[in-house]
Parts: C-alpha cells; sequence; structure tokens
C-alpha cells in the first residue's frame, strides 16, 4: 500500500508539474514579448524575494509533518487533531509575520534593485501583490498541507493545484492578451486561490472527521523545528538566492536571462520532484514502524532510480538546452540570452542538486535536523558570499561557478552526517552511482559535440530532435546502468512491476 501510494503521489504530481512547466513556458514567452526582459526579470526576482518570506514558519511544516508520522501510523486521532491544531495557531502567527515583511520589502525594493524604466510604484505594487498570495497560503492552506502530506496523499494536493493552476493560467494568459497593466495582471488570478482553499478543506472535513481544532497543542512537537528550518532554507536558497543577487549586483535585464536557463532546470527539478512526491512520508512511515531492512532496501532502490533518471534527464539537458533558449527568445534582442557555458554550469549544477535527494528524504523521515545543520549553514554562506564576489569579475557565470562549489560541498556533507546516523546508508555505492551519472551524460552528449548538427530552427524541429535524443540519452543509461549496477537495477523493475495495474 505504501508503495502505491508513492505511485498515486507520483502520477498525480506529474500531470500537475507538466501543466506547470507548459504553462509556465507560456506564459513567461508572453510576458517577455509583451513587457520585455527588465519587466520579465522584475517578475522573477520579485517572486524569488518574496520566497524567503516563507522561512518565518520556521520549520513548522517540516516538524509537524515529522511529528505526524507516528500517531497516523498507529491512529491515534487525538494526538493527530492536537498537531493539526498547533499548525492552525502557528501557521496565523506565521501569516501576520509573512504580511508585515511584505510590506516591508515592498517600501524598500524599489530602491535596491537595479531598473532603468520600471516605476517605483510598479515595483511596489508587484510585490505587494505577489507577497500577498504567500501569506494568505499561510493563514488558510498550511494546516491542510501538513496532515494530507504526512498521511502520504499527496496526490490530494497536487489535483487540487492542478485544478486552481489551469484557472490561474487561462486568467493570466487572457490578461496579458489585453497587455493590462502587469500589477493587475499579477493580481487577477489570486481568486483562483478561493478554490484550492475551498476544495482542500471539504476534503478534510470528509476524510478527518475527528479533526476538530479543539484539542490542546502541544509545543513539544516544535521542539525539532529551526533545525528543520536551517533544512528547508539551504534547500530553497540554491534556487532562489542567485537571482536576487543578480538583479540586486548586475542587472534586472541579466537576472531575466538567468530566469529563463532557471525555468527549463527547475522544470527539470519539477520532472525530477514528480518521483520523489511523498517518498518522505513513505520513509517516515517505515521509520515509524521500526523497519530497518525496510528502509534500507527502499532507501538503495530509491537511490538508485533518482541517480538514473537524473543522468538521463540532464543529458538530454546538455544537448537541447542552447538550441531551445535560442528558439523560446528569438525576437527579444535587449539582451543576448543563449550561451553554451551557462548550459553547461546548470547541468553540471543540476546533477548535483540531485544527489541529495535520497539523503534529504532520510534526513525528514529520521528527523535528522540538528545532525545536518551545520552542512546547512555553511553551505548556504558558501553560496552566497561566493556568489557576490564572482558576480563582480564574472557577472551571471561566477554567480553559476559558486553554486557549483556550494551544492559540491552540500551533497558531501550531507551524505557523510546522514552515515554517522544511520549507518546503512553506503556512500561510496553513491560516489560510484554519481560518476556513472556524469559518464551517462558525457556520452550521450558526445555524438553531438563531435559529429551530428542539429541546426534547429523552429519548435517543431527541436521537438522531434528532443524526442530522438531522448530515446538515444534512455539507452545510454538503461544499458550503463544494467551492466554496472545490475542488482539495484533488477531489483527497481522488479517493485514497480509489483505495483502496476492488475498486480496484487
Amino acid at each position: 500500500m505504501r508503495t502505491k501510494r508513492f505511485l498515486y503521489n507520483s502520477a498525480s504530481f506529474a500531470l500537475l508539474q507538466a501543466a506547470t512547466i507548459a504553462g509556465g513556458l507560456v506564459l513567461t514567452r508572453m510576458y517577455l514579448t509583451t513587457y520585455g526582459s527588465e519587466i520579465n526579470g522584475l517578475v522573477s526576482s520579485v517572486v524569488q524575494f518574496v520566497s524567503y518570506f516563507s522561512y518565518v514558519e520556521a520549520g513548522l511544516g517540516t516538524a509537524l509533518i515529522y511529528a505526524l508520522y507516528k500517531p497516523l501510523a498507529n491512529n491515534d486521532q487525538s494526538e493527530i487533531d492536537g498537531i493539526v491544531t498547533l499548525a492552525k495557531d502557528s501557521y496565523i502567527k506565521a501569516s501576520a509575520i509573512y504580511f508585515a515583511l511584505v510590506i516591508g520589502l515592498s517600501a524598500i525594493y524599489p530602491f535596491i534593485v537595479k531598473n532603468e524604466t520600471t516605476g517605483t510604484l510598479t515595483i511596489f505594487l508587484l510585490v505587494l501583490v505577489i507577497g500577498t498570495f504567500g501569506a494568505l497560503e499561510f493563514f488558510t492552506m498550511a494546516k491542510y498541507r501538513v496532515l494530507i502530506i504526512a498521511d502520504q496523499k499527496e496526490y490530494v494536493i497536487s489535483i487540487v493545484l492542478l485544478l486552481a493552476y489551469i484557472v490561474n493560467f487561462a486568467i493570466t494568459a487572457f490578461m496579458i492578451s489585453l497587455n493590462a497593466n502587469i500589477v493587475l495582471v499579477r493580481t487577477v488570478p489570486l481568486v483562483s486561490f478561493l478554490l484550492r482553499v475551498m476544495l482542500l478543506s471539504s476534503y478534510v472535513k470528509k476524510y478527518y472527521p475527528y479533526i476538530t481544532y479543539k484539542e490542546p497543542a502541544e509545543e513539544k512537537y516544535l521542539k525539532r523545528r529551526w533545525d528543520a528550518l536551517i533544512m528547508k532554507l539551504s534547500v530553497s536558497i540554491n534556487t532562489s538566492a542567485p537571482i536576487v543577487i543578480i538583479s540586486v549586483f548586475s542587472s534586472l535585464k541579466m537576472a531575466s536571462v538567468y530566469s529563463i536557463y532557471n525555468m527549463v532546470f527547475s522544470g527539470l527539478i519539477a520532472i525530477t520532484s514528480i518521483f520523489t512526491a511523498g517518498v518522505s512520508a513513505l520513509f517516515g512511515n517505515i521509520v515509524a514502524n521500526n523497519e530497518t531492512e525496510k528502509l534500507k532496501e527502499v532507501q538503495d532502490q530509491f537511490e538508485f532510480f533518482i541517480f538514473g533518471i537524473t543522468a538521463v534527464l540532464y543529458a538530454c539537458a546538455l544537448i537541447l538546452i542552447n538550441p531551445f533558449i535560442s528558439i523560446y527568445t528569438k525576437g527579444v534582442t535587449d539582451i543576448e540570452y543563449s550561451n553554451n557555458l551557462y548550459g553547461y554550469l546548470f547541468v553540471v549544477w543540476g546533477i548535483l542538486f540531485n544527489i541529495r535527494i535520497p539523503y534529504t528524504a532520510l534526513i525528514n523521515s529520521s528527523g535528522l535536523y540538528r545532525e545536518t545543520r551545520n552542512v546547512n549553514i555553511i553551505q548556504v554562506f558558501v553560496l552566497i558570499s561566493m556568489g557576490i564576489i564572482a558576480i563582480q569579475f564574472f557577472e551571471m557565470t561566477g554567480v553559476l561557478a559558486a553554486m557549483v562549489i556550494s551544492v559540491l560541498y552540500w551533497v558531501i556533507g550531507l551524505i557523510m552526517a546522514v552515515k554517522k546516523s544511520i549507518p546503512t546508508v553506503k556512500p561510496v555505492t553513491t560516489l560510484l552511482r554519481t560518476v556513472r551519472m556524469f559518464i551517462i551524460v558525457a556520452i550521450s552528449y558526445l555524438p553531438f559535440r563531435t559529429i551530428i548538427n542539429m541546426n534547429i530552427k523552429n519548435y517543431e524541429q527541436w521537438v522531434k530532435w528532443a524526442m530522438g535524443v531522448f530515446i538515444w540519452a534512455l539507452i545510454v543509461g538503461v544499458l550503463f546502468n544494467f551492466f554496472f549496477d545490475r542488482k539495484a537495477f533488477l531489483a527497481t523493475v522488479t517493485r514497480l512491476k509489483s505495483v502496476m495495474p492488475g498486480k496484487k
């Protein structure tokens, strides 16, 4: 049942990510052609900057999800109600702080961002509108997310978010097509938020009728929150800090360049996350039931699976990224977008960033936040300090190099810290699989670097080439993993077969 829920979570999350990626490609192109690079860079940087305010939850979500694993496994309804009550009360406080920070940022951001033509009032209102969405998220929805995710039913959230995203996309695209004011474009789609709240609230009332929000809220469940916050912070900063550094220390147009590349690689991370939806909850259930050997077995297969997917995806990215960027930004002439070096560095960073996925799942399921705290703090410091220094000399290339160096330190540190607490983890296996990922990417890329000239001119050609490139990279990946990691390959295939439709 645990594996089937994992597949439900993955399938529904796949639909959500497919819609989000496709919608993001369309809307970003519309932003570029309608409002220009500066507005696109501004919106992207504001979204990332405001995302930092989610840290006011101070690890609430992660700590409370961890706290719910055991009572959900034991069906202790009273304790579950108490933890959800604590979530509700805590998130109300967090939303108030969040909104206060949004107001503060909206007042100062117009004066710290480097822009050429965008008015101060526009920047002020954009920060306010974009930030308000996050505050509302905390105030109304976070308590539902905590319960549903901990109960391995993330597919419910994915379906609700998919419906809301379709509504949001339709309204936003319509507004842009009318060339509406950018502030209105970001304001009107907030109506989709009401749909999300209504659906999740109804689901919890129906399937968790014992949730009354009246049980005593015990603070003991929050003892891990600050260390959990640092873990969450380190993950988030890897994807959000670079564009903020670029927008403040370089320009909004360069931030737009970063945002286009980042859009593609965020899409790859989203595709990978399809296969990680609910994994921490699955691991958490295994830990709560003290199934040590099962945890070892599942973790090994999960790592093999994620690394295999990563190798194929990033091989495709290395081959196809710059032709895509050239086509996507065709007609946008206010700054040069396509650069081979950006693609190389993003691919290296993305592979290293994905190495930490199986270990993050173990950390969340076992509550190893304090054990990994120092590694997370140092990694954040390295990324920000190196990024600010490097951008002065090498522009965006310097920031990308800082990302690679910091994430390399990070994954090594996490692996070593987890190994001390969970002896079944084998860093040597992870190292060999990491080397194999880079070899698969290199072998896949080599023919297109030396022999094959794709000469892609339009989307139709790009899609045709992408299909062929994917098949080629998949063949390389499957053969390489079959010959060099056969035991894990066969065990993973067997597990997947066991939960396919028709299997009991």
